[in-house]
């Protein structure tokens, strides 16, 4: 399985595992709250609440009946005086007494007593379904004389009450009827929620695993690249983690190890060509000594008159000892370019350096541009003295027969190195000449040998630096070298 699928995977375990405890501690939690809210205990006790409702109710009623029957009686045994005028003379005391009571005479209603403030015009039927009336009434028919009903409201708040006690009885025996559809809605939301925050979990992730793995493929792309033979390949860096620092680190690498190849590419070829000019100075050295021997030899032994062919052979006896001189100079150039590069490195300003050898061009307009962060490296002052004066002087050449003439040296640090420009305004060099402009023979001033910048890289090598050429801000050719700082901590770099 892909790093991607396996972290993925992870997360949404991760997201996973702690939902399982929680949906079964919802579970309990939803069964007991409603096995309390809903029990059989619940219902009995509104139950009998309701029973002692009616019973007060119906007690309270009883009463009132029955103190109407009590006055009635009084009132028969009172004598032949009408009703109203035995209620003004002897109303009646208790609950009758809080009542409101009518007479209905031949179809002529009397009110003997109007009764209290809640009972003044209020309706005799119950105006809630789930309650008690919100009045007690009683009536008697009174033969010969009509009929008396008598009205007592209940108590408001008692009535409250009891409407509430019907109520929630009735809410918790519909509740108990619709019990799954209940568990269904509790769980219907928990179940929303676990799917959202499951399908949020699965997107963060797959971009963490995206956003981890995929620095890595990049990475990997590049290694094989690298395993390839490419040195240019470089990983883009998108953050500043572990991940970012790795993708900085692999740049570093692959940048240094280019930059090791190409030198050792050109050690290799500095090398060969240092065998082959050691090679040939050795070959061609070794028949001069005779040449010149033999020459003198013939110019010396000749005794003849003929004055003309004696001028004529000390001609050309003198030629051939010249020539052979010349060779003799070449040889020479030869060995000592075969001989391998042995810096003698010591703590110097290159600052100071780049500037004497500025001061030593009189014949051209000299531009110098010296960092003071460059301060002092570990060089060797002569052959580095050697490679600027050698580059100035190819410089000059260039610039032959130009009025304006100009040369410019820079030096600037550049972390753990610094870099010395030389650049001039002359024609420049070719494109298509650059990657071979190193190599030895490879000369294009009249009577060269070609060994100047071969040497010069040969000493840029010695002291573990790189030199380029490319087109300068005039038109011209511009060398750059980059030099360690130090060259022994450049090493222990290595090691590490």
């Amino acid at each position: 399985m892909r790093l991607r699928w396996r972290l993925t995977f992870l997360m949404v375990l991760l997201a996973l595992l702690p939902s399982v405890p929680a949906a079964l501690l919802t579970r309990q939690l939803i069964e007991r709250s409603l096995n309390l809210g809903l029990s059989r205990e619940v219902d009995t006790a509104l139950e009998a609440g309701i029973r002692q409702t009616r019973l007060i109710y119906r007690r309270d009623r009883r009463a009132l009946s029955d103190e109407l029957d009590a006055w009635l009686a009084s009132y028969r045994e009172s004598g032949p005086a009408g009703l109203a005028e035995s209620w003004a003379a002897s109303p009646p005391q208790g609950m009758l007494r809080k009542a409101r009571v009518v007479l209905q005479t031949q179809g002529r209603l009397e009110v003997l007593q109007a009764g209290s403030a809640e009972s003044g015009a209020r309706p005799a039927t119950s105006d809630s379904p789930h309650g008690p009336p919100p009045f007690l009434t009683t009536g008697r028919d009174l033969p010969g004389i009509g009929h008396i009903d008598a009205q007592l409201a209940i108590d408001p708040q008692w009535r409250t009450d009891a409407e509430s006690l019907a109520a929630t009885l009735q809410v918790l025996r519909s509740l108990q009827t619709d019990r799954q559809e209940l568990e269904q809605s509790f769980w219907l939301p928990f179940l929303g929620i676990y799917l959202l925050t499951l399908l949020a979990s699965l997107g963060v992730a797959a971009w963490l695993a995206r956003g981890i793995v995929g620095p890595v493929d990049r990475l990997l792309t590049a290694i094989r690249a690298v395993a390839r033979g490419r040195w240019d390949v470089q990983v883009p860096v998108e953050s500043h983690d572990e991940i970012g620092r790795l993708s900085e680190h692999f740049n570093t690498m692959v940048s240094t190890l280019d930059t090791q190849s190409r030198q050792l590419v050109d050690l290799e070829k500095m090398a060969g060509w240092r065998e082959m000019a050691r090679a040939l100075a050795h070959e061609v050295k070794n028949p001069l000594t005779p040449i010149q021997l033999t020459v003198g030899e013939i110019r010396e032994r000749y005794d003849g008159d003929d004055e003309q062919y004696r001028q004529l052979l000390h001609e050309c006896t003198r030629i051939v000892i010249e020539e052979v001189e010349s060779l003799r100079q070449v040889v020479s150039r030869f060995r000592e370019f075969s001989r391998p590069v042995e810096p003698h490195f010591t703590v110097t300003d290159v600052n100071a350096l780049v500037a004497d050898v500025a001061a030593l061009q009189r014949d051209l307009e000299i531009e110098t541009d010296l960092d003071g962060g460059v301060g002092n490296c570990e060089v060797d002052p002569d052959r580095l003295r050697q490679v600027l004066m050698n580059l100035a002087s190819n410089a000059r050449q260039a610039l032959a027969g130009r009025e304006d003439a100009r040369l410019r040296l820079a030096t600037r640090p550049d972390g753990d190195h610094v870099v010395l420009v030389v650049e001039d305004n002359g024609p420049g060099i070719p494109v298509a000449e650059r990657a071979r402009l190193f190599e030895p023979y490879r000369s294009q001033a009249q009577g060269g040998l070609g060994l100047g910048l071969a040497l010069v890289k040969g000493i840029v090598l010695a002291h573990q630096g790189t030199i380029e050429v490319e087109e300068g801000r005039w038109g011209g050719a511009r060398f750059r070298i980059e030099l360690p700082r130090s060259v022994e901590k450049e090493s222990e770099k290595d090691h590490e």
